[in-house]
Order: structure tokens, then sequence, then C-alpha cells
């Protein structure tokens, strides 16, 4: 008789860059990037098929004399293949709860607040350091995040640490 596998439970923190598309207005000062930071957590059903629930901040984008700051929580199904001892490429895809909040004086510029789901989508790679370690890099972008007045894109790029409870 063989003993049933148990899901191995992961989490972990990421840094990167996030970049608000379509966010610059001609004749104003831009700054569409800026430093994000995610935590994460997971599991996998099986070898190939799991979930992964997160929350990231995308940081302050100043843009049309205002500035713009979001968050986001997420979840999405992974699918993935494994490459060896706790390294593995893997596709992302779900939905997200995005807050925004725009402040500023320029005539014309939509200020206050915004929250929606939308959805999401990304890919990734994580190579083992050990049975329980791994260096992850991710990319994702989220879809028509709400902001006063419009909606747009958001991708973040990620640098982190994974950590796999076995």
């Amino acid at each position: 008789m063989t003993t049933p596998t148990r899901a191995a439970w992961y989490g972990g923190i990421s840094v990167g860059e996030s970049a608000l598309n379509n966010a610059c207005v001609a004749g104003f000062a831009c700054d569409d990037k800026d430093t994000a930071y995610r935590l994460f957590a997971g599991t996998k059903f099986n070898r190939w098929l799991g979930i992964e629930l997160g929350g990231t901040y995308f940081g302050k984008w100043d843009r049309a004399a205002g500035q713009t700051e979001a968050y986001a929580g997420d979840v999405a199904a992974t699918a993935g293949a494994d490459l060896g001892r706790n390294s593995a490429i893997f596709a992302k895809v779900g939905v997200s709860y995005t807050q925004t909040e725009v402040n500023g004086t320029a005539a014309g510029l939509a200020t206050g607040k915004e929250s929606d789901w939308s959805p999401r989508y990304g890919v990734g790679g994580q190579i083992g350091l050990s049975q329980n370690w791994a260096v992850r890099v991710d990319w994702d972008r989220y879809q028509n995040v709400a902001l006063p007045g419009r909606e747009e894109d958001v991708d973040v790029y990620m640098l982190g640490v994974q950590y796999t409870f076995r």
C-alpha cells in the first residue's frame, strides 16, 4: 500500500519593479515605475497544478501632476513543471482585488480612491538552493486596474526567496 503524498506548502517574499502602463500625459512630469514588494504563499496539488495567494504593494507613481499609490491581493492557479531539486518553471492565472488612490491638483486630473476585481496572469521560475530554499523570479500582469476615471494595466517584475515546508 502506498502512502499518499502530502501537499508541500511554500511561502516567500519578493522585491522588484512595478510599471503602470500608459500613465504618462504629454506636457507633465511622469515617473510610471516604482519599487514593488510581494508576500506570497501556496501549495501544489500534484507535480503540475497548484494555487497561490499573494499581496503586492505596487508603490507610488507620479503622473500628470499627481501621485498614484496601489495595492493588490490576489489568488491564482499555477501550472508548471519541476526541473529538479526544488527548481521549476510555472505559469499563473487568477484574479486580483486592487486598491488605488490618486492625489493631485492638476486641472482635469481624476482623483480619489478606487477598488475593484480584475484578471491577473504571469510566469515565473525558481532555482533550488537546497531542499527547502529557492530563489524565484516572476513577471505578473495585473489587467484593468481601476483608477479614478480609467483603467490601466500594471506589470510587475520580481526577484525573491521562497521557503518550502516539507
